[in-house]
């Protein structure tokens, strides 16, 4: 599993990052999305998606209080997939903090935002590809 936490100072927002996730590292991100306030339904939803140990899976959680996002893409049964993984879940990041801080979704100021996750991401996402 890769670990990544980065901050978008625009927004004042944090962004947790878990890539090629495996049942074994439930706890750890059930004990982090907790901390940025998920309720107990969604724990408990996203503890039975991770205890599944589908291939190809992921979650997005993001708190508007908290300022923060857990992203996770499970493992990847192809590079392809993974990608496609990502790209789901990085567009559920993209569209919760431009809901969550009022950008429009049709403007210039989301695509900056998307270049910039892409920015921030690039580094993890190219050790996989």
């Amino acid at each position: 599993m890769i670990r990544q936490k980065f901050y978008l100072e625009r927004l004042d927002w944090k962004v947790y990052i878990y890539y090629a996730v495996d049942c074994y590292y439930t706890s750890e991100i059930l004990s982090k999305l907790r901390s940025i306030g998920c309720s107990e339904k969604l724990l408990k939803e996203s503890e039975k998606n991770m205890n599944s140990c589908k291939m190809d899976t992921g979650l997005t959680y993001s708190n508007f209080l908290t300022r923060s996002t857990v992203m996770v893409i499970g493992l990847f049964s192809s590079k392809r997939e993974f990608f496609n993984s990502y790209t789901h879940e990085q567009r559920h990041l993209q569209d919760d903090l431009a809901n969550m801080n009022g950008i429009d979704l049709d403007g210039e100021e989301v695509a900056y935002l998307s270049g910039e996750i892409a920015m921030k991401t690039f580094d993890c996402i190219k050790l996989i590809l």
